[in-house]
């Protein structure tokens, strides 16, 4: 097999700071909902995926809101908030590239860009966690282009 210079295969990249802050935010809300399901004794049980955990806690806005514990709710939220903001900056704009180019993976793949819509990337990463090193940033331009001109109409 011939080598092509510049084309050494990493295989799959995880960033762990976004994992670990993804965990957090799955463990957050997975222990919140619990709390929901053991005092109103719900047999609706929402699954462990984020997605799930969110609509199932937006179900029970009123009913957290009213809850002793409510206000603790909010004070973790914004930790969480604080957390994701200084891992990835205050101004995130999330632009859709369809699906991850990881082998095997079809969660949602992103570029995070900081400051205007117009920047740079300064991030490509899906839901999982899998990042595209910014050397192949280049094959993934069409797909941004694509969604921001499908964003604009």
């Amino acid at each position: 097999m011939e080598r092509i210079s510049g084309t050494r295969s990493v295989g799959t990249r995880l960033d762990e700071r976004v994992l670990s802050l993804r965990a957090q935010i799955a463990d957050l809300l997975s222990s919140w909902a619990g709390l929901v399901v053991a005092e109103r004794r719900s047999t609706a049980v929402p699954g462990l995926e984020v997605p799930a955990l969110l609509r199932f806690l937006g179900s029970q806005v009123r009913w957290l809101s009213e809850h002793p514990a409510g206000p603790d709710l909010d004070v973790e939220l914004a930790v969480l908030v604080d957390s994701s903001r200084s891992l990835f900056g205050p101004q995130v704009h999330r632009v859709s590239l369809g699906v991850c180019c990881h082998p095997g993976c079809t969660a949602p793949l992103f570029a995070l860009l900081s400051g205007t819509r117009d920047s740079a990337f300064s991030r490509v990463i899906c839901d999982t966690g899998h990042t595209v090193p910014p050397a192949q940033w280049l094959l993934l331009s069409a797909r941004a282009r694509m969604a921001m001109d499908e964003g604009a109409a």
